[in-house]
């Protein structure tokens, strides 16, 4: 697998900037940790002292310079206290093929829906509450349901003509495409009552690192945007099903509502309705990264391979599944 492909190269690259990346020259070890679709993390150890050894393979959002758009995205949040901070940063792929940064380690365990939701609050409201900058370097998101229709067009584009996909899953997308746009004029509500935040867009629970200090991992590819972004996708059964069994309650839904609103100290702030106007737009983004990924599932040469997002991918992209996520909005 690539990660142990690459773990002499990484050994010999950090060896040859050890004072670049340690604060002394003492011995190190190098350790494979966890890997997403994109992305391929190592343990850093010296002396006692820990940080994240990040590789990237690809981008999702087509940015030519991946690893430095993540980078970046650290920087502008190291103030929040709830993401970790950058360390060091290598974009050159002179010696790696790959952009490659480090950052701090934070030790816990992830997220557990029935406990933790007020801590997860916590923590988007520290995000949520950082003022973002004229002149940030992220990708902006202001037509809310016109990127997720834009994105679910290139996601979909190599679907149509896949092998790989069943002929009901495109038919349901395709109705799915002409409902969203059918409905594309209610992001108007977005524009009219405009509130920008940095989101994360990938908050699944095991992007929540929960411990002494509780953080928020894993800033690929955030976006400049309505918070209702991350609060859908959070509370989501595309999101709580992804690593767990759990599916939240109106009732653990309102709770979260109130704490999240207590952390920004916006009480009167209407992220319910918001929430509720973005959900299917959100689940478009979700199920047609799915049915993307199915697709690059089932042509060789995919970087990185984890079976279990295979599995997971093949239970979403089930008819009946997929019927009824969106049976709220449309029928088929």
């Amino acid at each position: 697998m690539l990660y142990q492909t690459l773990e002499p190269a990484l050994l010999r690259y950090v060896k040859n900037r050890q004072t670049e990346i340690f604060p002394s020259e003492a011995p190190f070890t190098l350790r494979f940790l966890a890997q997403g679709e994109y992305n391929i993390n190592y343990v850093l150890e010296q002396e006692g002292r820990k940080q994240v050894l990040r590789v990237n393979t690809a981008s999702q959002i087509r940015q030519a310079n991946q690893i430095k758009y993540e980078y970046d995205a650290l920087q502008l949040l190291k103030d929040s206290g709830v993401t970790p901070k950058p360390l060091y940063l290598d974009d050159s792929k002179a010696e790696i093929p790959y952009g490659l940064l480090t950052m701090e380690f934070v030790p816990g365990r992830p997220l557990r829906y029935a406990t933790d939701l007020s801590r997860a609050a916590r923590i988007f409201g520290q995000i949520h509450s950082l003022p973002v900058p004229r002149n940030h370097p992220l990708l902006t998101e202001e037509r809310l349901f016109s990127a997720r229709i834009d994105e679910a067009q290139l996601l979909l584009s190599d679907v149509w003509d896949s092998r790989a996909v069943s002929l009901p899953v495109k038919q349901f997308f395709s109705r799915f495409m002409d409902w969203a746009e059918a409905h594309r004029n209610g992001e108007r509500y977005f524009l009219a009552n405009r509130h920008f935040v940095i989101n994360n867009t990938e908050v699944n629970s095991s992007n929540f690192i929960l411990g002494a200090r509780d953080v928020l991992i894993d800033w690929e590819k955030p976006v400049v945007s309505d918070p209702a972004q991350d609060i859908s996708q959070f509370l989501s059964p595309t999101t709580t099903l992804w690593k767990t069994d759990t599916v939240l309650s109106e009732e653990q839904k309102l709770a979260f509502f109130a704490a999240y609103k207590q952390a920004l100290g916006l009480l009167d702030f209407a992220i319910e309705e918001r929430v509720r106007l973005y959900l299917p737009y959100l689940y478009l983004r979700a199920l047609s990264w799915c049915a993307h990924a199915w697709v690059t599932y089932h042509t060789p040469g995919r970087a990185i391979v984890n079976e279990d997002t295979r599995e997971k991918i093949r239970q979403y992209l089930a008819i009946d599944q997929l019927k009824n996520w969106l049976r709220p909005y449309f029928t088929i």
